[in-house]
């Protein structure tokens, strides 16, 4: 069976190891136009198969090359563009991709860190057939990974690293026996967007589960959770809740208390969140020691307010120059 393999980073390097060990024929490998990193394509060079890095995948030219090569079969791990017709049609048994996400709900993109966002327990690993909608095709084969209650980004990310390129033999394997399943999905399923600049800013107004939640799924390798302290911004690492802590009203935002050597308790919406790890921008990761009283975020009306008498203070000066002028 000869596979033309579409990837990127750690996902795609591994399945491509061990699609190799299984005696599978890859006649090249896809890059992304702006890979994450130089494993995949280091890898392929390394064993020697063709590396190609198409701008548009779509074009004409890039499928009349797909065309030459002749796949039987082709796949995607971790590949960033969408795969329009003809070039879905460009090997007999199709165009599979593999998805870390429980289909049909978590289609699209940052699955991962929308899951720990939702409170998941767990997160799906998908094997499907492209079709021309976005994770929309039939399902060959889904396996579960656990998310626990203290998993980061990066534990989380660890282990669909581990499942999916098994996920990814299984299913060649099943397609090369012609005993591979095919389970449409229901229309209608949930539907995740990138992750974008802007969307890491912690409202401390929010409950201390959703807090808590955000800081872990946006951890490393993510961009982490921001906050304000002054006119600074704080990247947030780590934090820790507990359910059974005491739910009541006062300032969100605010420091509230301390543990020796763990860092600060900060007001939350509904209950209270255990800050552990803090970057300001230029220093080190380390535990906050912020004094009761310290207040992160922002106040919008205080902000507002402040904007306002500086515009009156300018249009003041001005009155002034303009008539002594």
């Amino acid at each position: 069976m000869r596979i033309l393999l579409f990837g990127d980073g750690e996902w795609a390097t591994v399945s491509l190891h061990r699609l190799m060990a299984a005696g599978v024929e890859i006649i090249g490998v896809v890059m992304r136009r702006r890979p994450t990193d130089s494993a995949f394509s280091a890898a392929a060079s390394a064993l020697g198969v063709p590396v190609l890095r198409p701008e548009r995948v779509n074009d004409a030219e890039f499928v009349r090359t797909v065309g030459e090569l002749r796949p039987h079969l082709n796949l995607s791990v971790s590949y960033d563009q969408i795969i329009r017709r003809p070039l879905l049609d460009s090997a007999p048994l199709g165009f599979v991709n593999y998805h870390a996400g429980k289909l049909p709900q978590y289609r699209g993109r940052n699955v991962i860190n929308w899951a720990i966002i939702n409170d998941e327990t767990e997160i799906g690993v998908t094997a499907h057939y492209v079709d021309e909608g976005i994770d929309t095709g039939d399902i060959i084969l889904q396996r579960t990974v656990p998310i626990g209650w203290t998993d980061t980004y990066l534990d989380v990310l660890r282990n669909v690293v581990r499942v999916l390129p098994e996920l990814v033999v299984e299913t060649v394997g099943l397609i090369r026996a012609e005993r591979a399943p095919r389970h449409p999905q229901p229309r209608r399923g949930t539907y995740f967007s990138a992750r974008r600049e802007g969307d890491e800013w912690l409202d401390w107004a929010d409950s201390s589960r959703f807090l808590y939640n955000k800081v872990r799924a946006i951890s490393q390798p993510g961009p982490g959770a921001r906050t304000w302290l002054g006119r600074e911004v704080v990247t947030v690492w780590r934090a820790a809740y507990d359910p059974a802590w005491p739910r009541y009203r006062a300032t969100p935002g605010e420091v509230v208390g301390g543990v020796e050597g763990e860092g600060v308790i900060v007001k939350t919406g509904d209950s209270t969140l255990l800050v552990k790890e803090v970057q300001l921008a230029g220093g080190p990761p380390q535990s906050p020691r912020w004094p009761i009283g310290t207040r992160l975020g922002l106040d919008l009306q205080t902000v507002i307010a402040n904007l306002q008498s500086e515009v009156d203070s300018l249009r003041q000066k001005l009155d002034v120059a303009h008539n002594v002028g």
